[in-house]
C-alpha cells in the first residue's frame, strides 16, 4: 500500500530583541478504519439466559461475536448506512413518491454505482425526460448524493461491537439491535450517530437491517423529528459465491414544509450486481435488466469531499490521504545564544555612528528565550501539496552582556574624574535586558509523500513579525526537510532539520522624551540550522497531538493540539 502523509514539523524563527515565528509547518494526519477479523477455530459456545418478565430471550455469547455466530459480516451494517459501501458495482431501479396532503408526485430512474467509474467515488443517475415528474435534475442528483454520501476513509466495521445485543429470539427468528460507532464515523456519515439499528435474522439467514432515527436529523434542508426516518435494507444470500448483497431498499421519512405534512417514500431494487473483478452475480428472483437507449439521459455526481483536488484519483490508486482541513493551536518555547557583529546608534534621523570600536563584540553575546502561542490553519489542495497560514503572539526575552573594549575602559578610567566617577566604577560590560512582544503572521506550503510506513516532507514558510515597541518588522524564510516512520499503532516518528533564513541586520527607533528618538542598527551572527525530532499521536478520528523538540545551537520545545475536518 502506498501512503501519502504530512509530517508534524513546527518552526519558530527568533531574532535578537525581536521575534519571528513560523508555526506548525505540516502535519502527518493519519486516519485509520479499525479492521476486526473474526477468525474462530474450534467450537463457539453460547450461554442462554431467559428473562420471563418481558417474554423475550436475552442471548449472551461466550468467546464469540453475535454477527459471527450467524455467519454475517459487519460489512452488511456498513451497507445499511449507504449501499455504496458494498464491495463491487451495482444498478438499482428507484421509485420515489412524495405525498403532500392528498397530492402525490413520483419519479422513476436508475441509480448506478461503480468504484471503477471515473475517480472511484462517483455515482450515475439514468432517467427518461418524462419520468421525473416535478423533480428537477439538480434536485434528483442532490438527493442521491445525500442519501449515498460516504467517506473517503470509511471501509468497514462502522458499528459499535459493544452495542450489539439480542432483543428478541425464537426457534426461527432473532432480532439484534446495535448502534454505529460515533468515534469513527466520517462527517459524510454523521447521521449514523443518530440512528438505532435492528438486524432481522430468519432461519439463520439475514433478512433485513432497519435504521430508525432516535434524534432529529437534517436531510435535504428538512428537519426530520425523532422516529420519523426509517431506512430498511433487504438482503439476499448468494448461494454460488457466498456472502450478502443489498437486494432492495426502502427509505421513508416525513417532515413539515410551510405548515404542510410531507411524506417521502423511496424504494430501490437491485437489478444488476458485479463483484470486485466485474463478474456478474445472480440470486434468486433476480429482476430483469433494463436496457436504456437514446431516450434516456445520464447525469453523474461525486460523493464525499472535493478536496484535495485529484484526491479521488490518488485514493483509487491506493494512496491514503490525510483529512483536508486542519485547525491547530500550539505553544512553543525556544532558546539560543546570539553573538553581536555590529552596533550603530544615532538620534533624530541623523547619520548612524558605529560603536564597534567601543566594544569587544566577539566576547559579547545575549541569551534569548522566546515563548509563543499561535493558531495555524491548513488545507490540502493536492494529494502532495498543503498550504497554510499562521497567526499569533509571543514574548521575547533578552539577557546578555556588551563588553567594553580594553582601550575604551582605560581611557574612561583616566577621564572618570570629568564625569564624577572613580576609576574602579567604570564597568567591564553593559548589561542588556529586555522583554518585547510581537504580532506574527505568515503563510507557507508543504510537499509530502510516502511509501508504506516511510514518509518524507519538505516545508517552506514566509513569515513577518511586527514589534510595535521598537517600531520594526522583520521577515524570515524557513525551510524544513523531514523523514518519518509510521508505527503500526498510529504514531509517526519524525527526524529532520530546520533552516531559518532572515536578515540579521535590524534597524528601528525608540521614542524619547521631548519629541526625540534614538535610532539604532544592530546585527548578530545567525544560527541557521538545527536538528529536529518529533512525535505525532492521533487521539481520535479528528483530534491529534504532537510534540517536537529542536537540538543544537538552537533548542526548542513545541506542543501542538489540532482538529482536522
Amino acid at each position: 500500500m502506498l501512503q501519502l502523509s504530512c509530517l508534524q514539523v513546527n518552526s519558530i524563527v527568533c531574532i535578537p530583541y525581536f521575534i519571528i515565528e513560523a508555526g506548525n509547518l505540516s502535519k502527518r494526519n493519519t486516519h485509520y478504519v479499525k479492521k476486526i477479523v473474526q477468525n474462530f477455530i474450534g467450537i463457539s459456545f453460547l450461554l442462554l439466559i431467559t428473562f420471563n418478565s418481558n417474554g423475550q430471550n436475552q442471548v449472551y455469547t461466550i468467546n464469540s461475536n453475535l454477527l459471527s455466530d450467524y455467519g454475517i459480516s459487519p460489512k452488511v451494517l456498513d451497507a445499511a448506512l449507504s449501499t455504496t459501501l458494498q464491495e463491487g458495482s451495482f444498478k438499482q431501479k428507484i421509485v420515489a413518491k412524495v405525498y403532500t396532503e392528498g397530492k402525490t408526485d413520483s419519479a422513476k430512474f436508475l441509480f448506478i454505482y461503480d468504484p471503477k467509474y471515473k475517480e472511484g467515488i462517483d455515482i450515475q443517475v439514468v432517467y427518461k425526460n418524462d419520468s421525473l415528474g416535478p423533480l428537477k435534475e439538480k434536485e434528483l442528483l442532490k438527493t442521491m448524493q445525500e442519501m449515498h454520501s460516504f467517506s473517503r476513509l470509511s471501509k468497514s466495521n462502522l458499528y459499535d461491537e459493544n452495542s450489539l445485543k439480542v432483543i428478541s429470539s425464537s426457534e426461527t427468528s432473532v432480532i439484534l439491535s446495535f448502534k454505529y460507532n460515533s468515534q469513527i464515523l466520517e462527517p459524510e456519515l454523521k447521521y449514523g450517530k443518530k440512528v438505532t439499528g435492528k438486524i432481522f435474522i430468519t432461519n439463520g439467514v439475514l433478512e433485513k437491517v432497519e435504521l430508525t432515527n432516535d434524534a432529529p436529523v437534517k436531510f435535504l434542508e428538512h428537519k426530520i423529528e425523532s422516529g420519523k426516518f426509517v431506512s430498511t435494507s433487504w438482503y439476499t444470500k448468494l448461494s454460488n459465491s457466498g456472502g450478502y448483497i443489498v437486494k432492495s431498499t426502502s427509505d421513508k421519512y416525513s417532515y413539515k414544509k410551510k405548515g404542510k405534512d410531507v411524506s417521502v417514500d423511496i424504494e430501490g431494487r437491485t437489478l444488476d450486481y458485479k463483484n470486485t473483478v466485474d463478474i456478474p452475480l445472480s440470486w434468486e428472483n433476480k429482476p430483469a435488466a433494463i436496457d436504456y437507449g437514446p431516450e434516456y439521459k445520464m447525469i453523474s455526481g461525486s460523493l464525499g469531499w472535493g478536496l484535495p483536488f485529484y484526491g479521488k484519483g490518488a485514493r483509487k490508486l491506493g494512496y491514503s490521504l490525510p483529512r483536508p482541513i486542519g485547525i491547530n493551536v500550539f505553544s512553543h518555547q525556544q532558546a539560543q545564544q546570539l553573538q553581536f557583529t555590529d552596533l550603530s546608534v544615532g538620534a533624530n534621523n541623523s547619520e548612524l555612528i558605529s560603536l564597534v570600536d567601543l566594544f569587544e563584540l566577539e566576547g559579547s553575546a545575549v541569551d534569548q528565550i522566546t515563548k509563543v502561542t499561535m493558531i495555524k490553519a491548513d488545507v490540502w489542495l493536492l494529494p502532495f501539496l498543503n498550504i497554510m497560514g499562521v497567526f499569533g503572539q509571543g514574548k521575547n526575552s533578552i539577557d546578555g552582556s556588551l563588553y567594553l573594549d580594553e582601550e575604551v575602559r582605560s581611557t574612561l578610567s583616566k577621564l572618570s574624574w570629568l564625569i564624577g566617577l572613580e576609576p574602579d566604577d567604570i564597568p567591564e560590560y553593559l548589561p542588556i535586558k529586555s522583554q518585547l512582544s510581537a504580532l506574527t503572521y505568515g503563510a507557507g506550503l508543504t510537499l509530502a509523500g510516502g511509501i508504506d510506513n516511510i514518509n518524507v516532507s519538505l516545508s517552506y514558510q514566509f513569515v513577518a513579525s511586527s514589534i510595535p515597541e521598537v517600531n520594526t518588522t522583520k521577515l524570515a524564510h524557513v525551510l524544513a526537510p523531514a523523514l518519518g516512520y509510521m508505527t503500526p499503532f498510529g504514531m509517526n516518528i519524525m527526524v529532520g532539520a530546520q533552516g531559518q533564513y532572515y536578515d540579521t541586520n535590524t534597524t528601528g527607533f525608540i521614542n524619547l522624551p521631548g519629541d526625540n528618538r534614538l535610532d539604532y542598527q544592530v546585527n548578530f551572527e545567525p544560527i541557521i540550522w538545527n536538528f529536529m525530532f518529533g512525535l505525532y499521536v492521533p487521539i481520535s478520528n479528528h483530534l491529534e497531538l504532537a510534540v517536537q523538540s529542536g537540538w543544537g545551537k538552537r533548542r526548542s520545545l513545541t506542543v501542538v493540539f489540532g482538529y482536522r475536518l
